[in-house]
C-alpha cells in the first residue's frame, strides 16, 4: 500500500460524514419552511399562539415569584425549601416527558411516511433515528420550557443570582431534556422490536403503575394540617418528600445544581452539570445503539404486524348499540359507530383520555385522605368547584383535540360518505353526538365521585351535574361547528389540525365559554358558603332565599349560555359543509 493510498475506512467515514450533512440540512430546510409558511399564510394564528404563551408565561413568572417571596421569608432555611420544590417538579416533568417522547418516537418511527421512504435510501437506521428523535425532542419540550423558564426566572430574581445562574439554567435545561427523551425512546424500540403486538397493553400497564403509584404516594406525603402551617406539619411533610431527592434521581442532580448556580458557587454548578450532561449522553448512546441494532427489524415486525391482525366480532356490541339509541336515524348510529371504531383503535386518542380522566378519578378517590371532606362548607365548595373547573379544562382539550380534527380527517374520504343516503347535517350531528355520548358518561361519573367524596349535599351535587351536561353540549356543539366551519381537508396529522387557527380558535372559544358558566354559578355559591361552619348556621353575605333566587338566575342563564353555544356554532357549520365542494 502506498502512503498516498487512502485507508479503507476512508469511503464509510465519507459516506457518514455525507448522512450527516444530509440530515442537517434536511431539518434546516423544514424548519425554515415551515417558520416561512407560518408567517406569510398564518400570521394571526402565530400571533394568537405567541400572545396567549406569553399571557401564560407572564401568569406563571407571577405566580412563581409570589411562592418564592414568600418562602424568602424563612431565611436559612429558603433553599432547602427551593431543592424540594425543584425535586417534585423536575421528577414529574422527567415521567412526563418519558411518555411524550416516547410516543411521539414511536409514532415517527413507525407510524409516518418519512420514515418509510428514508428506510429506502442507503441511511445507517441510528442517523434516521437521530433525525426523527430530534423532531420529536423539540415538539415534546418546548411545553417543558413554557413551565420551567418563568419558575427559574422568578428563583433567579428573588434569590438575587448572578448572570451566570440564568445561562447555567438554560443549559440545565437542555441537558435534561436528553434523558427522559433518550429512556423514553429506547422503550419505545424496544417494545417494538420484542412486543409488538403488546404496545397498548405495555402503555396502558405503564400509564397505570405510575399515576397508581403517584397518587398513592401523594396520599401517604400530603396530610392537610388541622391547625394551620405549624413547624411540626411542615417537619413531617418535607420527610415524606426526601424520596424526591434521592441522589440518583436527575431531578436532585437538577435541583441541586441550580441551587448551587443561584448562590454563585461555580465549582458545584459545574459539577452538577457535567452529571446531568454526562448521563445524558449515555443514555443517548443507548438509545442510538438500540436504534442501531434494532430499528430495521422492529419496523418490518410492526408493519408485518398490522397485516396479521384478526378481526375482531363487533356485532354483539353493535347490536346493543342499535337498541340501546333506538331513537336515533340507522344512519347517524353507523356514522358514530364508525367513530367509536375509529377512536378504539387509536391508542393516541383512548390513552391520553384514559390517562387524563383517570389520573382525576384517582385524585378524586383520595380526597378524603387529603382531609379536603374535614373541612368548612366554604372550603369544600371552593375545592368542589376547581374540581369541576379542571375536569372541564381536560374535557376542552379532549374536544379541541379530538373532536374538531374528524370531519377534516374526512375530506380524502368523503366521497364515500356522500354514497350514503343523507343530508351533509346528519353527518354533523352524528359528530355531536359521538362527542356527547363519549364526554358526558365520563365527567358526570367524576362530578359524582368528587361530590360524593367531599360529602356535598344533594342540591350542590345535582347543580354540579346539570353544569358538566351543560359543559360537555357546548363543548361538542362548539368543537363540531368550528370544525365544519374550518376544515383543513389537507393535513392528515389530526394534531398539526388541532394546533391551526382554527383548532387554536376553538381551544379560546372554550375556554371562554367555561368561565362564562363556572363563574355565574360559582359567585352566589361563594357568597353564600362563605363563613359557614359546620352545622350550617353560620352567617355568609347572602341568606337561604338570596341564595335560592341568584341560583336560579344563574342557572337560566347558564342553561341560555349552553343553548347558543352548542346551537350557534353547528348551525354554522352545518351551513358551511353544505357549501363545501369535494
Amino acid at each position: 500500500m502506498t502512503p498516498f493510498a487512502p485507508s479503507p475506512a476512508a469511503p464509510a467515514a465519507e459516506r457518514r460524514g455525507d448522512a450527516v450533512r444530509a440530515f442537517r440540512f434536511l431539518r434546516h430546510r423544514v424548519l425554515r419552511n415551515t417558520l416561512t409558511s407560518m408567517m406569510r399564510g398564518s400570521r394571526l394564528r402565530f400571533g394568537m399562539i405567541a400572545f396567549c404563551s406569553g399571557v401564560f408565561w407572564v401568569g406563571l413568572f407571577g405566580l412563581f415569584y409570589g411562592s418564592f417571596e414568600f418562602i424568602d421569608t424563612y431565611g436559612a432555611l429558603s433553599g432547602e425549601f427551593v431543592e424540594y420544590i425543584f425535586s417534585l417538579f423536575f421528577l414529574s416533568l422527567l415521567i412526563m416527558l418519558f411518555f411524550s417522547s416516547g410516543i411521539l418516537v414511536y409514532t415517527g418511527l413507525f407510524q409516518s411516511k418519512e420514515a418509510a421512504f428514508l428506510l429506502a435510501t442507503p441511511s445507517a437506521p441510528d442517523r434516521i433515528f437521530a433525525h426523527k428523535f430530534t423532531e420529536a425532542s423539540a415538539f415534546s419540550s418546548w411545553a417543558f420550557m413554557l413551565l420551567s423558564t418563568p419558575m427559574l426566572v422568578a428563583y433567579g430574581l428573588i434569590s438575587r443570582a448572578p448572570l451566570g445562574y440564568h445561562v447555567a439554567s438554560l443549559a440545565y435545561l437542555l441537558a435534561f431534556v436528553l434523558i427522559p427523551g433518550s429512556l423514553g425512546a429506547a422503550t419505545a424500540l424496544l417494545v417494538a422490536r420484542f412486543l409488538p403486538r403488546r404496545k397498548k397493553t405495555v402503555l396502558i400497564g405503564l400509564a397505570l403503575v405510575v399515576v397508581v403509584g403517584g397518587i398513592a404516594r401523594l396520599s401517604q406525603v400530603w396530610q392537610a394540617p388541622s391547625e394551620g402551617l405549624t413547624s411540626e406539619w411542615l417537619d413531617s411533610l418535607l420527610g415524606r418528600l426526601s424520596f424526591s431527592r434521592h441522589p440518583l434521581l436527575p431531578s436532585r442532580w437538577m435541583a441541586k445544581g441550580l441551587v448551587e448556580a443561584a448562590a454563585g458557587n461555580a465549582s458545584d454548578t459545574l459539577f452538577y452539570f457535567f452529571v446531568v450532561a454526562a448521563h445524558a449522553g449515555l443514555f443517548y448512546l443507548f438509545a442510538s445503539t438500540v436504534a442501531r441494532d434494532l430499528y430495521r427489524p422492529a419496523y418490518s415486525r410492526v408493519q408485518g404486524d398490522r397485516t396479521a391482525k384478526r378481526k375482531t366480532a363487533w356485532y354483539g356490541f353493535d347490536a346493543l348499540f342499535h337498541r340501546a339509541f333506538w331513537f336515533l336515524g340507522r344512519p347517524i348510529r353507523l356514522l358514530i359507530l364508525k367513530d367509536l371504531r375509529t377512536f378504539v383503535r387509536d391508542p393516541a386518542q383512548w390513552s391520553q383520555f384514559l390517562i387524563f380522566f383517570g389520573l382525576l378519578a384517582l385524585y378524586f378517590i383520595n380526597i378524603r385522605r387529603l382531609s379536603y371532606d374535614l373541612q368548612k362548607p366554604y372550603w369544600r365548595n371552593l375545592v368542589s368547584f376547581l374540581n369541576l373547573g379542571v375536569t372541564s379544562l381536560i374535557l376542552s382539550t379532549f374536544t379541541s383535540r379530538f373532536i374538531y380534527p374528524l370531519l377534516s380527517l374526512e375530506g380524502r374520504n368523503f366521497w364515500i360518505l356522500g354514497l350514503l343516503p343523507l343530508k351533509r347535517e346528519s353527518i354533523l350531528w352524528g359528530k355531536f353526538v359521538f362527542s356527547a355520548g363519549i364526554a358526558l358518561p365520563a365527567t358526570e361519573l367524576l362530578i359524582v365521585l368528587s361530590d360524593s367524596m367531599l360529602r356535598m349535599g344533594t342540591f350542590m351535587t345535582l347543580l354540579h351535574m346539570g353544569m358538566v351536561a351543560i359543559l360537555c353540549f357546548g363543548l361538542s356543539g362548539i368543537s363540531v361547528g368550528l370544525g365544519a366551519k374550518m376544515p383543513d381537508f389537507k393535513e392528515e396529522d389530526p394534531s398539526k389540525i388541532a394546533a391551526g387557527f382554527g383548532g387554536t380558535l376553538n381551544l379560546l372559544v372554550s375556554l371562554v365559554f367555561i368561565a362564562s358558566v363556572v363563574t355565574a354559578l360559582a359567585i352566589p355559591c361563594h357568597l353564600y358558603f362563605v363563613g359557614q361552619d359546620d352545622s350550617g348556621l353560620g352567617s355568609g353575605i347572602i341568606d337561604r332565599a338570596q341564595f335560592t333566587f341568584w341560583v336560579s338566575v344563574a342557572g337560566a342563564a347558564s342553561l341560555v349560555i349552553g343553548a347558543i353555544a352548542t346551537i350557534v356554532p353547528l348551525r354554522i357549520g352545518i351551513r358551511a359543509f353544505q357549501r363545501i365542494e369535494f
